[in-house]
């Protein structure tokens, strides 16, 4: 099967299965008390519903752990195909690095509580940090000519517009306003955090995860057009 459509095929389940997850994660909070799950104002963490003496939550971490697998093979191929079809195995596999890095930060994120304060903060700077690094990357790559990822101008036109899209996103929640306040919106030593409508940190880590998924846009558009 071409690499393309494999890569397609992971990068759709992966978000399905993802989708899933959060989904049901998220009727599963709504019955655990009288707090609604906002994502501008709840972490990742906090939608996690895995605890370790109950086995039916391995559900939800076997899915999770499947939407990693899956959308890593949908960052892995494309690799794969630039390398071989472009000739460009540092480049190619430098951006996969990347991608990885940032999509296993997340992961970390969906486990590490704030209370691990400092834990909690690195895997937030490296998330955002690689994610930011990764569209730098797409932009260097697919618009230099030197690389010849993309020769048609109409292509690599659609191609900077959503990579800029993308980054002018990323600059939007790096530098929110509230940033220098995000810790005095939480109690440290509660499960249940007290904080107003609208949270930085929980918006910069799903903010991020959203751009995450959306920056395999440049992608798909550079692997088949």
């Amino acid at each position: 099967m071409d690499l393309r459509i494999i890569s397609l095929l992971g990068i759709v389940i992966g978000i399905i299965l993802y989708s899933v997850v959060f989904a049901s994660e998220y009727v599963f909070f709504m019955q655990t008390g009288d707090k609604k799950y906002n994502f501008l104002r709840f972490f990742p963490y906090e939608l996690n519903q895995f605890k370790r003496h109950n086995k039916k939550t391995y559900l939800f971490l076997t899915i999770e752990l499947l939407a990693f697998l899956c959308l890593s093979c949908g960052a892995l191929f494309p690799a794969i195909y630039f390398a071989h079809k472009f000739n460009m195995v540092i480049t190619s596999y430098s951006m996969f690095i990347v991608s990885m890095v940032s999509l296993i930060s997340f992961l970390v994120l969906r486990f590490v509580k704030l209370t691990l304060f400092k834990s909690h903060l690195f895997f937030t700077s490296i998330f955002v940090s690689f994610n930011l690094l990764a569209l730098m990357l797409y932009y260097l790559f697919f618009t230099n000519p030197s690389y010849q990822y993309v020769t048609e101008v109409p292509i690599k036109i659609v191609v900077i517009v959503v990579i800029l899209l993308l980054v002018i996103f990323e600059l939007i929640l790096m530098f929110n306003k509230t940033y220098k306040n995000w810790a005095k919106m939480v109690k440290m030593d509660a499960e249940l955090i007290s904080r107003p409508k609208y949270c930085y940190l929980p918006m910069l880590e799903w903010g991020n995860f959203l751009i995450y998924i959306l920056s395999f846009i440049p992608l798909i558009i550079v692997m088949f057009f």
